[in-house]
Order: structure tokens, then C-alpha cells, then sequence
């Protein structure tokens, strides 16, 4: 059904005017980039696009990409990528421009940094380097490797440096959208708005997302003044997803865009239990349920998604909390890193050994052996065949056995299944050389000792709950999902002190506008998965007014 905003949005289109559109929770995002989409490839297709052009569209996760590929019928128009392969894509080719852009990157890098290198040696080193790539294994400068978190300083760089990079752009894509613009990084932004904007010949860029739902570290949240006064502004208002109880809440976390029910929405019902004093081990989804039944004579039936917005207690509930500890050694910021599965070598484990370990678990040996199809030997033989099926029955025994981390890399090096990350080969490949006392490198390598001794089985159930297979979940693991019935569970104990306080934001006496910014967020993001009902089960002492007026007194339980 085309809304007033997807109108809006066909206007833009029309006249050539970048844009910028923020949905609300459940107002069908997704479904107005698809119509943008469609317009493009549509009857008037000549006429809006050259021959040879294509239409770039830009997602934050794989699971996105995939999805609007799928919804646009595999069709070549569109060049659909996550944010660093459209960068490589880009830049790869500049060889001779990349040199200098890396040299710059490494010289304004902070000294703390473990990749930075001196820089006369790095000069001289390049001149000998082949090409400059793109490396999953790893960011080593020396050689020419740059890993995931600097292609994005490197493409800043070179959209910065060399106007002709953002006209070749601008050319081969005359359409560029941006899928959850808010999770994307402020340099990406800036390459886009600042650079490729400023072209003779600019490209429409749109940009679709929702600046409440801003919960990944490191993303640009909301535009600057500045920016926006780039583009059309577009609010999307529906809500097709929620109940008309969640939506009246929704409505008092944020009051930018007030929502209206859209679709089929259920009556439904939100309310806020109080579960404070609750012991550890306590089941507490059945402790909310049952004061939900006992207080309002609530029957919760069907679907149930128990959402925790801080790791402590999922990482228990799941058996993963020796690895969350491990992570969390590190600080905040990698802790959040790793609870969005963005850390690199928590990437590494989620993206190139659980897909193979998984799938052999389940029988499926072709998509067990398609996911080696990077491994350093290629597995052509029937004898090559058999040693790798070896390799992979010792390896689910070892983990099944209670492996460690460090075992299992020993194994998956020894069996050549898989390349793994530099940082982890040097670990187990022989004895390391101890750093100097109170170096980065030396706390990298105490990281190391805490992950290596970590039972390699716990990795296994943190990929479990970021991919949403246990009845209970992450902050980062449903964005964009909903869920008919949602208990979501308040912790300030187990939050970062700093990151997050939801005692302060339902109070209102956060004196930290960053803190109050990120907890709100995350609240939202987690109440606007319910279609039903929502129950907030607060583990923390609450203060009553405050919570009285966002849910109604009598939908309270203190």
C-alpha cells in the first residue's frame, strides 16, 4: 500500500532530490525502499537510469543484503553490498592512490595503537608491496593487508583526497540508498554527503533508517544540521507492527514522530512489573508472566521472545559467560562489539568456523563443505574429501568434549580447514614473546590468554542467541524482527554504568544526555518488537510516577 511517505519519496525521485527518511519502529522501511527500487527498474526504466549505470543500495548487515535481493528478484540493476564491500569496491582499483591514503591512515592513528607502524619504515615497505588488499585476516600494513576497521578511515581518505574517485562513483551510480542509515559509520557519511554530493554530476542518495533505532556503537545516529539540510526530509508515521497498547508507549519514548496503527494491530496491552530482589538463578520470563496473570489477569498465549537489554544475565542464562568475561576485559567498547558480533575475531568464530560446524552437526555435509571453500587446500579428491570429514568428526568430538578455544584453533590449523586471523595464529602457532608491561600489546595478549582458555562451546551458544535460535535474545539480535508476545528485561546491575541506566531514563534524572540518548534508544528498539503484548519486567527499583505516566497507572506493578 503506497503511504504518504513512499509519495514523497517517488517525488524525490522524480525531481532528483537526495533525501532522507526516518520510520518509525514498524512503519515498513523496507518495504519503501523496495518500491523506490521498483520504480527505478520499472516502465520508465530508460529514462530514469542510463545503459551501464547501476543503482547502489547500501545495507549494514548480510541478512539485509541478502533480503533485498531477494525482494528485487536478483535483478543486475541493483548492486546490492554491505557498507565495506561497496568501499572496496570503490577504492580497489586506485592502487596507486591507495599507498599515500594508507600512509596518511597509519600517521593518524593514535600511538596506543597496535597497528600503527613508524612510518619511514612503512613508506619504504610500500614501495616494494605488490598491490594493497583487503584482508579478512587481519590488518598487516607492512605487507599491504588492511583489515575491516580501517577501510573505512582509508575510503575517507581517498573520497577526500582525489575528486575524481567520487565522479567515477557518482557516474557508474546516479542512485545511491543507504539501508539503516544511523548504524553507519560518521566517515561513510561524510564520503557520501561532503564528497560524492559535491559532484558536477551528483548521484540522488537516499537515505532510509530511524535515528531512535541507533543502538550499534560507532554509528552516526542523527544527522548534523548541516547534513540534513542537504536533503528532503521525510518522516514515515505508520505502524503496522504493534499493538495499539506498545504504540501509545512508543509514543511517550519518543516524540518526534507520533505513530498511528497502520494495519491489522491488535488491542493488545503493555504493563510494567517490578521483579526487584529476584535471586540470580530465578526463572525470570515465568516470574513475569505470572505477575502479569496474578496483577492484570493477563493470559500470555503463543509466541514469547524474552529480550535482555544487558548481557550479564543472557551470557549466564545461555552458558556463554566466560567468553562475554573474556571480551569484557577489554572495555566497553569491544564488550559491545562483541554483543552486536561486530568484534573481529568474534566475527571470525560467527562467520568462518560456526557456519561449517554447524551444518556439519546437522547432516548437511555439501553446505559444511561449501563453507571450506576459502580453507588453504582445496578439497578435490576422493582422499582430500575424506581427510577433511576426518577432520571434521575429531573436531566436533573435541568441542563436545569440553575443547577449548585454543584447542579447537590447534585443530582447525593442523587439519587446514580454515585461514585463520593473524592475530589468533601467532597465539597458538608457538611461544609468544611477552610484550613490555602495560603496552596495548600486552593487554591484547592477557585478552588472548582469557579467550584461549574459554571452552570452545560457549562460542557456539553465543551464536545461537545472536541468531535468535534460543527463546531468548539480544539487543542487537532483533532489530527488524517483531515477535507476538515480548518480556523485556530491565538490569542495571549488569549494565555498564557509563553506557546505559534504565533506572535513570524511566525516573527522568539522567544527567548524562549521551547515557539517557543510548538507553532510550535500546528501550525503544525492544518494546516496538511486540505485536501483542509487552511486559517490562524491571529488576531494579523504579520510581513510580515517572513509570505511572508512561504506561498508566493501572498497568503497573510495583
Amino acid at each position: 500500500m503506497m503511504t504518504e511517505a513512499d509519495e514523497k519519496i517517488l517525488d524525490c525521485l522524480h525531481t532528483r532530490q537526495s533525501f532522507l527518511i526516518d520510520a518509525g519502529a514498524g512503519s515498513g522501511k523496507t518495504s519503501s525502499l523496495i518500491r523506490a527500487l521498483d520504480f527505478i527498474r520499472g516502465p520508465d526504466r530508460s529514462s530514469v537510469i542510463g545503459e551501464g549505470q547501476r543503482v547502489a543500495c547500501i545495507t549494514f548487515t548480510n541478512v539485509a543484503k541478502n533480503e533485498i535481493i531477494e525482494r528485487t528478484e536478483h535483478d543486475p540493476l541493483f548492486v546490492v553490498s554491505t557498507i565495506h564491500d561497496f568501499l572496496w569496491a570503490s577504492i580497489k582499483n586506485f592502487q596507486k592512490e591507495l599507498r599515500p591514503a594508507l600512509l596518511a591512515f597509519n600517521d593518524r592513528l593514535p600511538a596506543s595503537s597496535r597497528r600503527k607502524q613508524d612510518q619511514e619504515e612503512l613508506a619504504e615497505a610500500l614501495k616494494t608491496v605488490p598491490t594493497i588488499a583487503y584482508s579478512d585476516r587481519g590488518a598487516n600494513f607492512l605487507e599491504g593487508r588492511i583489515f575491516h576497521d580501517d577501510l573505512l578511515g582509508v575510503a575517507h581518505i581517498m573520497f577526500h583526497d582525489h575528486p575524481l574517485l567520487s565522479k567515477v562513483v557518482a557516474a557508474r551510480f546516479p542512485f545511491i540508498f543507504v539501508d539503516e542509515y544511523q548504524d553507519t559509520d560518521p566517515l561513510v557519511v561524510s564520503a557520501l554527503l561532503d564528497h560524492l554530493l559535491k559532484t558536477e554530476h551528483p548521484p540522488l542518495i537516499g537515505f532510509f533508517g530511524d535515528k531512535m533505532q541507533n543502538i550499534y556503537s560507532g554509528g552516526v545516529g542523527e544527522l548534523s544540521a548541516d547534513q540534513q539540510a542537504q536533503l528532503v526530509q521525510i518522516k514515515k508515521e505508520e505502524n503496522y507492527r504493534c499493538s495499539k497498547a506498545v504504540i501509545d508507549v512508543l509514543n511517550k519514548v519518543r516524540t518526534d514522530i507520533q505513530q498511528e496503527p497502520a494495519g491489522a494491530n491488535l488491542p493488545g496491552g503493555a504493563v510494567y512489573v517490578s521483579l526487584t530482589g529476584t535471586a540470580p538463578d530465578a526463572d525470570i520470563a515465568e516470574l513475569a508472566v505470572q505477575k502479569a496473570q496474578d496483577v492484570f489477569g493477563w493470559s500470555v498465549q503463543g509466541e514469547l521472545k524474552v529480550l535482555f537489554l544487558t548481557h550479564r544475565l543472557i551470557a549466564r542464562k545461555a552458558g556463554y559467560a566466560d567468553l562475554l568475561a573474556a571480551f569484557a576485559s577489554r572495555g566497553s567498547f569491544t564488550q559491545d562489539k562483541f554483543q552486536s558480533g561486530e568484534d573481529p575475531i568474534a566475527a571470525f568464530f560467527l562467520k568462518k568456523v560456526e557456519p561449517f560446524i554447524t551444518a556439519w552437526r546437522e547432516g548437511r555435509v555439501g553446505r559444511a563443505i561449501s563453507s571450506l571453500k576459502e580453507r588453504p587446500i582445496p578439497i578435490a579428491g576422493a582422499a582430500e574429501k575424506a581427510r577433511v570429514k576426518a577432520a571434521l568428526d575429531d573436531l566436533i568430538k573435541l568441542i563436545d568434549a569440553g575443547g577449548t578455544i585454543e584447542a579447537i584453533l590447534m585443530h582447525l590449523r593442523a587439519a587446514q580447514l580454515v585461514t585463520l586471523l593473524d592475530d589468533l595464529e601467532a597465539a597458538v602457532a608457538g611461544p609468544v614473546v611477552a610484550a613490555e608491561a602495560g603496552s596495548p600489546e600486552a593487554a591484547h595478549q592477557a585478552f588472548l590468554d582469557l579467550l584461549l582458555a574459554v571452552p570452545y562451546l560457549e562460542v557456539s551458544r553465543y551464536r545461537a542467541v545472536l541468531e535468535n535460535s534460543m527463546p531468548f535474545s539480544t539487543k542487537h539480535g532483533v532489530k527488524g524482527d517483531e515477535f507476538q508476545n515480548v518480556i523485556v528485561v530491565l538490569d542495571d546491575a549488569g549494565a555498564n554504568w557509563n553506557q546505559y541506566s534504565f533506572g535513570k531514563l524511566l525516573a527522568g534524572t539522567d544527567t548524562s544526555e549521551s547515557r539517557e540518548r543510548r538507553t532510550r534508544h535500546l528501550f525503544y528498539v525492544c518494546c516496538s518488537r511486540a505485536k501483542d503484548k509487552l511486559i517490562v519486567a524491571d529488576l531494579g527499583v523504579g520510581a513510580q510516577a515517572k513509570i505511572e505516566a508512561l504506561f498508566g497507572a493501572s498497568a503497573v506493578a510495583m
